[in-house]
């Protein structure tokens, strides 16, 4: 792969990862950092943001500071989206690139977004392809499904192709969590919602996708890169029929709650699963019912791609359930960013 131009006149980049308890996964990525292509004349920082690690994740980030313009925040409020509001509320970039502290990205990464900035200025979001590399051992049914929409949602498998094109609402063309980038100007005026994302009490995703959404709404447009490329580590244990079942019981906890929240104006509401919305409890406790029988039935006849999609809807219905019986008393109004001075310096 050709090395993307680069220019003196590019703007400003915030690099941020938002982690916990992950002190391992995060000596892996900065790794990765420090091996990147850095444009000529560009201004980066990277910032890690801590949300409440009790391993030696401080350690690790502290001891790339002499590799990297690195410095090391702590958000206490647990909980990824006020993780991602701490990042913005630091970041120092024009833009602010995304990713996760299980990826390594390649060494083109950071270059092939700043050529886009620079080649699309009238864009805010950007976004680049997720693969993924799955460690050993991996079980047979799921290298025999690897192609099945269930397993891609686990090992977070994203791309769009290998043409730059537009992010579009049509065909849910949005990029994901561990790979993208916003321009921070817009980034602030669309905070990331507390009640979305991983939290201590629950389970949700879409985080990314809210706000990504809610700027396209108000006008912001966007473009896939594909030479934007990171890498995502899926351990052995998450290679289970269990992880996709919580998989997508969060998916359907999220459905549920943007529906409660912004009813018709969500395209993870919109494109969620139709039924639900006017379905009561007892129907939904026997649609679960069914599909746990169907899924049961599939699997002991070998049909393994409907097992697992008969899998990922007793996921999602069964999310909703877990929703309306505690999640939505649970939720709170959608939080603006809390600023905060850094505890860690270049």
């Amino acid at each position: 792969m050709s090395e993307p131009s680069t220019s003196v006149n590019a703007p400003s980049v915030t690099v941020v990862v938002c982690t916990r308890n992950r002190a391992d996964r995060l000596s892996v990525v900065l790794e990765s950092f420090a091996d990147l292509v850095i444009p000529s004349g560009l201004e980066w920082e990277v910032l890690v943001v801590d949300n409440g690690s009790t391993d030696p994740t401080k350690a690790v980030a502290e001891g790339f500071a002499a590799r990297l313009p690195l410095r090391y925040v702590v958000e206490r409020r647990p909980g990824l989206s006020h993780a991602r509001n701490r990042g913005v509320a630091e970041a120092r970039g024009d833009y602010i690139c995304w990713t996760d502290d299980d990826v390594v990205v390649d060494q083109v990464w950071l270059a092939s977004y700043v050529a886009a900035f620079l080649r699309h200025p009238e864009a805010a979001i950007f976004g680049g392809k997720i693969l993924p590399e799955l460690e050993a051992p991996t079980p047979r049914w799921f290298t025999d499904c690897i192609a099945c929409p269930p397993v891609r949602s686990v090992m977070v498998f994203r791309d769009m192709g290998e043409h730059i094109s537009p992010i579009t609402q049509e065909g849910a063309r949005f990029p994901w969590g561990a790979n993208y980038a916003l321009r921070r100007t817009e980034q602030l005026q669309a905070p990331y919602d507390p009640e979305l994302g991983h939290a201590p009490h629950h389970r949700r995703v879409g985080e990314e996708s809210d706000v990504i959404y809610r700027l396209m709404a108000a006008g912001a447009t966007g473009w896939w890169v594909p030479g934007c490329v990171v890498r995502h580590a899926l351990p052995s244990r998450r290679q289970s029929l269990r992880e996709i079942l919580k998989h997508f019981h969060a998916v359907g906890e999220t459905f549920a709650y943007i529906h409660d929240r912004s009813p018709g104006h969500n395209w993870n509401e919109l494109h969620g699963p139709p039924r639900f919305r006017d379905m009561g409890a007892a129907a939904l406790a026997r649609l679960r019912l069914r599909l746990a029988a169907r899924f049961a039935v599939a699997w002991l006849k070998g049909d393994l791609p409907r097992a697992l999609g008969q899998l990922s809807d007793l996921g999602l219905y069964s999310g909703v359930a877990s929703y309306r019986r505690g999640g939505a008393k649970r939720s709170a109004p959608l939080a603006a960013p809390q600023p905060a001075a850094s505890t860690g310096a270049r």
